[in-house]
């Protein structure tokens, strides 16, 4: 489900930069907090999530052209 808020928000964000910018920095954020999990939580299985999805956006910001 999305919102229009966010929708706005990361339309304004992509209209900025691009698509590939804003999934590239949303690898870092996935990074970061899988890190903050694993140093906080002692929770190795949501850090897992979380460098998994890092992976995801870093592989999709590769691929995307606009």
């Amino acid at each position: 489900m999305t919102t229009k808020n966010l929708t706005a928000a990361l339309e304004a964000l992509v209209d900025a930069h691009s698509v590939a910018d804003v999934l590239f920095d949303l690898e870092a954020i996935c990074l970061e907090k899988a890190d903050h999990i694993r140093a906080n939580w002692q929770d190795s299985v949501t850090a897992k999530n979380w460098d998994k999805a890092a992976r995801v956006c870093l592989a999709a910001s590769r691929k995307v052209q606009v």
